[in-house]
Formats: structure tokens, sequence, C-alpha cells
């Protein structure tokens, strides 16, 4: 299974404020998820919210296998291509990928760059996250 988690706050420039401008980034933004990412809105994967003039974007999905192009990074990319003033986190869990199976892979959105970091918080997925299955020491619950 693949395990994908992502947020990211849109904001088309890290210092520039016209409300045009943003206006125009969130269309295009909103025309991108449509022509290629329509389901994810559609089924309740993807959220795309204003709150207190901050747009934001989140997405929750479990898939049972990673396709390829793997979307998630395709969405983020265009996000990081597109404006140098939004920033997110995309956690990925994929338990068949036989290099990182057993940690999560992070992408950190920022300044108009993806780049891929080390996950202090829930590596290694066996012992942070689950246990390894000790029929002599079964869980407690």
């Amino acid at each position: 299974m693949i395990d994908v988690h992502g947020w990211i706050s849109l904001r088309y420039s890290d210092y520039d404020s016209q409300e045009s401008r943003q206006r125009d980034f969130l269309y295009a933004f909103q025309q991108y998820l449509r022509k290629n990412h329509e389901w994810l809105l559609t089924e309740g994967h993807g959220t795309l919210r204003s709150y207190n003039g901050l747009a934001s974007f989140t997405l929750a999905v479990q898939h049972n296998h990673k396709g390829e192009p793997f979307y998630p990074l395709d969405l983020f990319t265009w996000v990081a291509q597109h404006s140098t003033g939004s920033y997110g986190l995309l956690y990925v869990h994929d338990d068949e990928d036989e290099h990182t199976h057993n940690v999560f892979q992070v992408y950190v959105l920022k300044r108009g760059q993806l780049l891929k970091q080390a996950d202090p918080f829930l590596s290694p997925y066996l012992e942070e996250v689950e246990q390894d299955y000790d029929p002599k020491n079964p869980p407690l619950d």
C-alpha cells in the first residue's frame, strides 16, 4: 500500500502581495487540478480552501500500488514551478518499494523548490509506527 498525505499553503510570491496576481495563480492551479487530477477533488481526496486570505490545498490518499508518473510529486512540482511563495510538506510511505519500504519519504516545498528530505519523526516505519510481530511477545492491543 502507498499512503500519501500532504499540504500546501498557496502563495504565488514570497514577497509580493498583489491580489490580482494571487487570484491568477489560484485560477491556474485550479485549472491544473481540473485538467490533470479532477478525481482528487470529486472523490474528496484533495481539498482546496481559503481562510483569512490564505489559500491551501490538502491531499490524503491511500492506494494499493504506486502509479507512474507519481501524481503527488507532479502536483507539488507544478506548484514549485509556478510560485515562489508556496510552501508545504508531502509525506509518502510505500511498503512495496524495496528501497524505502521502512521509511517515510518527505518532500519539502519552499521558495520554488521541491526537496527530498530525511524523515525524523515517523521513520523507521517498523519501530516508530508499527512493531515487528513477535509471536512470543505479541502486542497488547
